[in-house]
């Protein structure tokens, strides 16, 4: 694999069985050259899964996550830009739906952990909830795909 040319489609689609796969969790980590592949993207809307880019602008601090998932993930007009607000979303995301599955990819989780470790720590909590919750309601599965350290 080259920068020119990018990872190999066998990598890539190994990393969407990964993040498809039923007993994921909800936190997946691939290698950053698949993490940035438009294929990686592609190929998970092939499947019927909603894919947003969650930091499309830096994800600094509480605020700047709640903006990043509400524009991303199109949440409702009404959504309520806390805590309980982004759990009561992230358990439900019909909006989303008829999406087989829902991916918000992260490139850059560290500039949040380093500069607001309690909201990472937060957010991973609700998260991780919010997919079992989902696991065990049979609704689509809820992915955040961060690059591998």
């Amino acid at each position: 694999m080259t920068p020119t040319t990018g990872p190999s489609g066998a990598l890539v689609d190994e990393q969407i069985e990964r993040i498809v796969r039923a007993r994921a969790s909800a936190f997946v980590t691939v290698p950053l050259a698949v993490l940035s592949a438009p294929a990686l993207a592609a190929g998970l809307r092939a499947r019927g899964w909603f894919v947003a880019t969650l930091d499309r602008a830096p994800v600094v601090d509480k605020p700047t996550l709640m903006h990043a998932l509400y524009q991303s993930g199109r949440y409702p007009a009404g959504f309520g830009f806390n805590w309980d607000a982004l759990a009561d979303a992230l358990r439900d995301l019909e909006w989303l739906e008829p999406a087989t599955g829902v991916a918000f990819i992260w490139h850059d989780p560290d500039v949040l952990e380093a500069r607001s470790p309690e909201a990472y720590a937060t957010l991973r909590e609700i998260v991780d909830d919010a997919h079992s919750e989902r696991v065990a309601r049979g609704h689509a599965p809820l992915r955040f795909v961060l690059p591998a350290r």
